[in-house]
Order: structure tokens, then sequence, then C-alpha cells
């Protein structure tokens, strides 16, 4: 009996051994294939998508190692794994209605990966958070903001999405002006600006389009509205537009054309 439990126990070891080692061995598989991926021809859209599901299957793996582990040490030790694997129906019915979270946010996962709605490395907007995608398992979304905060979103609560870099993306920066002020001269000064814009090797890269000049875009009780709207490369919008507003606001400054602040009139009716 006493030899009985020792190779039990051995057996057990060997199991236990044989599905680190497994995992070991998934980790380095995937991880060789995630740098390989980064060192080949493969850019753009179609990388960040392979590295995605990389480490979704990385996470899937892991999973299906510690569940195969478990039930492989159930049987050494003597523990008849029939009865549980016939009664897995009425367990995983019971476990859905104690887990009924945790379900939500996996299957939350299997959509965001197979519908490829974002990748490692987009900027999106979930609800009220912004941030960098760092991370994506089956369970939760890692989002890290423009302060360096990490926040850990499940897959569940993801309803809406937002992804900012993907594709194009567009910018509109909006100018105002007082009613007193010549348009189509800040208007002419505006288009200006976005030829020495064009100008630029580096904008130039990150544009798709053309910038374009729209006058009297639109009113307030304060200011008439000029726009400049410009297609950028993915990811490129933010630095698109801050040098549509330092070029404009130059030109505009140098041709003595005020921008429009919010002012109150006070009248005296006595």
């Amino acid at each position: 009996m006493l030899n009985g439990l020792w190779i039990s126990i051995w057996r057990v070891g060997i199991v236990t051994l044989v599905g680190i080692g497994s995992a070991i061995l998934l980790h380095l598989s995937l991880r060789s294939i995630e740098k390989r991926l980064k060192d080949s021809s493969v850019s753009g859209e179609r990388l960040k998508r392979l590295t995605t599901l990389v480490r979704g299957w990385r996470s899937i793996g892991h999973i299906l190692i510690l569940l195969i582990m478990a039930l492989m040490i159930l049987h050494e030790l003597g523990i008849n794994i029939t009865p549980v694997l016939a009664s897995a129906g009425v367990i995983g019915l019971a476990f859905s209605l104690g887990a009924q979270t945790v379900i939500k946010d996996f299957l939350g996962g299997v959509v965001i990966l197979t519908e490829n709605q974002f990748t490692i490395g987009d900027v999106v907007t979930v609800g009220t958070l912004t941030g960098t995608v760092e991370h994506i398992t089956l369970r939760a979304t890692y989002l890290r903001d423009m302060e360096g905060k990490l926040h850990l979103i499940p897959n569940g609560d993801i309803r809406t999405v937002s992804n900012l870099t993907t594709q194009w993306a567009q910018v509109v920066v909006t100018f105002n002006f007082d009613y007193e002020t010549d348009m189509d001269r800040a208007v002419r000064v505006l288009e200006e600006s976005t030829r020495q814009i064009q100008s630029d090797r580096e904008l130039t890269a990150a544009l798709l389009e053309a910038p374009q000049v729209f006058g009297w875009s639109g009113f307030t009780d304060w200011a008439v509205q000029a726009q400049i709207i410009a297609k950028t490369h993915p990811g490129q919008q933010w630095l698109v537009a801050r040098k549509v507003r330092q070029s404009a606001l130059a030109h505009l400054q140098t041709e003595g054309i005020r921008l429009a602040v919010p002012r109150q009139r006070v009248e005296n009716l006595s």
C-alpha cells in the first residue's frame, strides 16, 4: 500500500512537472512567434491584430493546461473523474449562476479578439476612459491613460468603444473670430498657414490629404467660427493638430488678426 502511495505521488509530481513544462514551453513559443512578427515585414493593423491574437491564445492555453493538470492529478489520486465529467453540465450550470460576471467577461474577450474591435497599441475610448491598450486577456483589457494610470476594464463591461487609431483619423481645429473681423482675410491667412504645414516633411508623411479651410463654419453669441480639417494616418492626429494650431496662430499674429474671447457687455439702463 505504501508503494502504491509513493507511485501515486511520483505520478502526481510527473504530471505537475509536465504541466509546468508545457506552460513554459507554450509561453516561450508564443513569445518567439511574437518576436518574429515584430522582426518580420508585417506592419500596421495586421501586426497589431496578430500580436493581440498571440497573447489571447497564451491565456487560453494556460487555462487549458491548468484544467488538464487538475483532471490528471485527480485521476492519479484515485478519484474517479468520470462522474465529474458526466456531471460537468450540472456543475457548469451551478457555476454559471454564481459566476455570471466572469463568464460575461470571457465571452466579451472572445468577441473582442474575433471581431478585431481593437488591438494592442490602439488608442481607444471606453466610457469615460481614454488611453492606449497595453494588454488584452479573455477577462479584461488593460488601458494606460495620458497620466500613466493603468485601468483594468472587464471585457463584459465594454459596451461602446471608440477606436481613435484605426484606418485613418481626422483633425478638426476651430477658430473663433470677432464679428468685426474681415473673415475673407482671416480665411486667406489660415490657408497660407496650411500651405506652410505641407512644406514640412514630417507633417506631409502624417497627412493623407491636404488640410482644408472652411470659413463661417459656425456662429456663437460672441464669435464667427472657421475650421481647419485634415485627414491623417491613424495615431498622427495629435501631432498634426499641434502643428496646425501653432502655424495658424503664428500667421494670425503676424497679420494682426486676433482670436475672439467671450465677453460680457454691461449697459447702464438708467
